[in-house]
């Protein structure tokens, strides 16, 4: 209910010999189909890439897995935060000493989806080009390890474990601190203009010239000194007077929010739009926001329950009302029902 805006939800039980019928005509008339399968269910349930372009030559057709279809991993059964712990993104946060951190989101399965869809417009455009379809994988694994570039740089080419630091690793300070009272904040200096800067508004102006700060390379090597010593700093003021006093001076910094204090902060929550049908629920917009058309959030259609569109996709490849009814009176098909289901 949050995040399916714009999508349209037909829920189909293709195991079945009726139900397999319904999913050749949705292939038929189709251009791109999604699955995230392992090999062996698609194997066996005809919906590999060379069974589906048999119904439909010209498909863009792109599968989701943890490993790659093709790897010796094939099979193996992995959500999310199996493959941040198989791929060292456990150890790419936290400090030294920590115990193994898991990144609070299912940051790879969102960030394949996004992956996915650059994968199928190539594809599409592709189509556009030639008139032939073709596969697109995306692996979950893939999708870590390009986030995790740096670290896998560090390792090959200091042929050690990356240091694990919640500072920025190529630049110092970049990191939250914490308040006199409490409250925690987070600052990043990116250059040395920023640095100069920066040491203006924390009332240093020796570490300009100091040869353990003065430079970003010698920051890093040095890096335990000078936390310890801005940690006494901003111990000094509120987080909100060290916000106000580095946005003053044109330096990336605001404060660390919960959940709850960010969709309290008007300019944040701004960025949702109400559900129509459950309000108080907010939808997330797509972070790609175009000026015109459709896909305009104050225009998307709200995210739909399982099953919403089920007869008017079916009514779209030929089915009869009378025939979607039959499905969905044998289990083959869902037929939601929305207003019953927004009152539950």
């Amino acid at each position: 209910m949050t995040c399916n805006r714009g999508k349209e939800s037909l829920a189909l039980d293709f195991r079945t010999d009726a139900g397999r019928e319904v999913l050749v005509r949705l292939i038929a008339q189709s251009q791109v189909l999604v699955h995230n399968f392992r090999p062996d269910f698609s194997e066996k349930n005809a919906l590999t890439y060379e069974d589906v372009r048999k119904i439909n030559p010209e498909i863009i057709y792109a599968m989701v897995s943890a490993f790659g279809g093709d790897s010796a991993y094939r099979l193996r059964p992995s959500v999310d935060s199996v493959v941040q712990g198989m791929t060292g993104a456990f150890y790419a946060s936290g400090e030294e000493g920590d115990p193994p951190v898991r990144i609070g989101l299912p940051i790879i399965d969102v960030a394949s989806g996004m992956c996915g869809a650059l994968g199928v417009l190539a594809a599409v455009m592709h189509w556009q080009q030639t008139g032939r379809g073709q596969r697109v994988e995306l692996a979950l694994a893939d999708t870590i390890f390009n986030f995790m570039a740096a670290k896998v740089g560090e390792h090959a080419v200091e042929q050690r474990e990356p240091v694990r630091s919640v500072n920025l690793p190529i630049a110092v300070p970049s990191r939250h601190f914490q308040g006199s009272d409490g409250a925690w904040f987070s600052v990043s200096v990116v250059n040395e203009g920023a640095f100069r800067r920066f040491c203006g508004v924390v009332n240093q102006p020796a570490w300009l010239t100091d040869q353990r700060y003065n430079r970003n390379f010698a920051r890093v090597a040095n890096r335990p000194a000078l936390l310890a010593e801005l940690a006494a700093i901003f111990a000094k003021r509120p987080a909100a007077e060290w916000v106000a006093a580095f946005e003053a001076a044109d330096i990336p910094c605001g404060p660390v929010n919960t959940v709850a204090a960010a969709m309290s902060d008007p300019v944040l929550a701004d960025r949702f739009v109400e559900h129509p049908a459950l309000p108080g629920l907010p939808m997330i917009p797509f972070p790609a926001r175009l000026a015109e058309g459709m896909h305009r959030p104050e225009t998307m259609p709200p995210p739909p329950i399982l099953g919403q569109n089920t007869m008017a996709v079916l009514s779209e490849v030929g089915y009869a009302q009378h025939e979607i009814e039959r499905l969905g009176a044998t289990g083959v098909v869902r037929l939601g029902n929305v207003a019953q289901k927004m009152e539950q």
